[in-house]
């Protein structure tokens, strides 16, 4: 009979495969996870830097601007149809645009 404490060299093994298993199989799930968020996050402040450029719009007759958020710069141009928010994307730049009507 076997009196050691501890666990084998070989269960060791195993418990160290599977956890490497687990690890390797979550991280690009997180990491895909959490580029989503950002890109996300994004396009929800080139709403509100939309919704600001047609309010300043309305108020001033105002056609462009650019404004900061979270240390990125979104830009806005106004034509007689839309309005386009530009902005940088996680991975490209990214357009936002919006059919208007007074």
């Amino acid at each position: 009979m076997n009196n050691s404490r501890g666990f084998s060299l070989p269960e060791t093994i195993v418990s160290l495969s599977v956890i490497f298993l687990i690890a390797t199989t979550l991280l690009p799930l997180l990491s895909n996870m959490a580029t989503q968020l950002e890109e996300k996050r994004r396009k929800y402040h080139s709403s509100i830097v939309m919704h600001e450029g047609i309010k300043m719009h309305i108020a001033e007759n105002i056609l462009g601007g650019k404004m900061h958020m979270d240390n990125l710069l979104y830009t806005f141009e106004i034509d007689e149809e839309q309005i386009c928010v530009n902005y940088e994307g996680m991975r490209e730049e990214k357009y936002n645009c919006l059919s208007i009507s007074f």
